[in-house]
């Protein structure tokens, strides 16, 4: 299945807002009838902004979309002994796409709960989807999505956290303190998490492939707003 880029999408939909037919839609823009129909008429819900922060925060931490001959599947990879987190992110594509099929299963020897979504229309949503691995390549947010993330950042961050995150007890002498970690090998998916915990206020410390967030007052906003797993 050819992998049509966003910028067509929304050539299409700019055409048919001017009243353009999709057949005609089609031949000026090479893609196939079916294609303009679905994305004029796509098959999900309308995404609330808070949704889709959390699923783009959970795509970019640990997420992959594949592409077979009809549709495209989004999986998801979250740790298996977080019971509430896989039930809950399990949630976000059921109220996404209420027809498609979304499922889960383990791997790893039980260790790994992987969650699926089927949809034709998923490299729409989430653009920076490519081959080969997320960070032997340029991750650069859409317009539209920076505008999606400004406007819920914590879930963005939840997402991240909930993927390729957690939080932990950090141990200095005699201290302990709660602290959150990011860990993504992609630099420019670990700058956009550093740079939405900044909108926030949050101090956060960049240190190789992870980001680190450990003092009090931005924990307690972690806290508060992105939880820990469960």
């Amino acid at each position: 299945m050819f992998v049509h880029p966003a910028s067509t999408r929304q050539q299409a939909l700019a055409l048919a807002a001017e009243g353009v037919n999709d057949c005609e839609i089609a031949r000026r823009l090479g893609v196939p009838r079916a294609t303009v129909r679905d994305w004029r008429r796509p098959r999900y819900v309308p995404q609330t902004t808070a949704d889709y922060a959390e699923l783009l925060g959970l795509y970019l931490g640990d997420g992959h979309i594949s592409t077979s001959a009809r549709t495209q599947m989004l999986r998801l990879s979250l740790d298996a002994k977080y019971p509430t987190v896989n039930d809950e992110t399990e949630a976000l594509p059921r109220r996404c796409f209420p027809e498609n099929r979304v499922g889960r299963v383990l791997f790893d020897r039980g260790s790994t709960v992987v969650l699926y979504v089927y949809n034709r229309h998923l490299s729409c949503l989430f653009p920076q989807a490519g081959p080969g691995k997320k960070h032997e390549r340029a991750i650069v947010l859409e317009s539209w999505q920076a505008e999606q993330v400004a406007a819920a950042p914590w879930p963005f961050l939840r997402g991240c956290i909930r993927s390729d995150g957690c939080a932990f007890v950090n141990r200095t002498g005699a201290y302990e303190y709660l602290s959150y970690d990011f860990y993504n090998l992609s630099a420019p998916i670990r700058e956009l998490f550093a740079d939405v915990c900044r909108s926030l206020g949050l101090a956060c410390r960049p240190a190789g492939n992870r980001v680190r967030i450990n003092r009090r007052e931005s924990v307690e906003l972690m806290l508060e707003h992105v939880g820990v797993k469960t």
